[in-house]
C-alpha cells in the first residue's frame, strides 16, 4: 500500500498503470479459460448449486463483483485491467447464450435437461442418476410445492432451474403420504 505522503495522482497510471499490452492478452486468455471450466464445473455440481440462476450466471454475478471490488479497492490496479475484464466476461456471457440457442450438442453440454421425476403419482427413480437427486429430496421439493400425498402429483419436472414445476390430477385419491412423519411407511 502506498503511504499518503507519497502519493499523487496521474490520471494515465490510474486508467492503464505500468503494464504493456501483452497483460492484455494475458486477460484475454485467463478469463477464457475460468469462464469455460468454471460453466462445465457448475454443471458438474448440478442445478441445485445455482438455483433459480444459470450456471453462466451465476458466474458472471461472481467474476464480475470480484473484478469490480478488486478496482474499487486496490489503487494498484490499473482501471483498465478490470473494465478489460467485465467488458470479456460480457462478452463471453453474450457469446455464450448465442453458441447455446444456435448449437443443439453444445446446449446439450453446458444446459441441463429437464427430467421427469415423477409420473401418476409414481418416483421416477431411474432419472434420478442423470441429476444426482435422491427420494428424499425429491419428497422435499414436493413438500414445498404444498403436496402431502404423492397421488395427488400427476407430472412433477425438475426444471433447468433447480425448481420442481408441479401439475396434480384434478381429483386426486390421497394415498402415499410424503410428510416427514409418514415417509417410513413409504419404504
Amino acid at each position: 500500500m502506498i503511504e499518503a505522503s507519497e502519493y499523487t495522482f496521474d490520471f494515465w497510471k490510474m486508467i492503464f498503470g505500468e503494464f504493456t499490452y501483452m497483460i492484455y492478452l494475458e486477460i484475454i486468455l485467463r478469463v477464457l479459460i475460468i469462464m469455460v471450466y468454471t460453466i462445465l464445473m457448475i454443471r458438474w455440481l448440478g442445478k441445485r448449486v445455482v438455483g433459480g440462476l444459470g450456471s453462466a450466471d451465476v458466474l458472471l454475478i461472481v467474476a464480475m463483483g470480484s473484478a469490480v471490488g478488486d478496482a474499487m479497492f486496490y489503487p494498484d490496479i490499473p482501471l483498465a485491467v478490470p473494465i478489460a475484464v467485465i467488458t470479456l466476461i460480457a462478452a463471453f456471457q453474450k457469446f455464450y447464450v448465442y453458441i447455446g440457442i444456435k448449437y443443439e450438442p453444445v446446449r446439450r453440454i453446458t444446459d441441463p435437461k429437464v427430467m421427469k421425476l415423477v409420473e401418476n403419482g409414481q418416483l421416477l427413480k431411474e432419472n434420478f442418476t442423470e441429476d444426482d437427486i435422491d427420494e428424499n429430496e425429491v419428497y422435499m421439493l414436493l413438500r414445498q410445492e404444498g403436496i402431502r400425498y404423492l397421488s395427488e402429483v400427476e407430472h412433477a419436472y425438475y426444471e433447468q432451474s433447480g425448481v420442481l414445476s408441479v401439475y396434480k390430477f384434478d381429483d386426486p385419491v390421497l394415498e402415499n403420504s410424503i410428510l416427514p412423519e409418514h415417509l417410513d411407511s413409504l419404504k
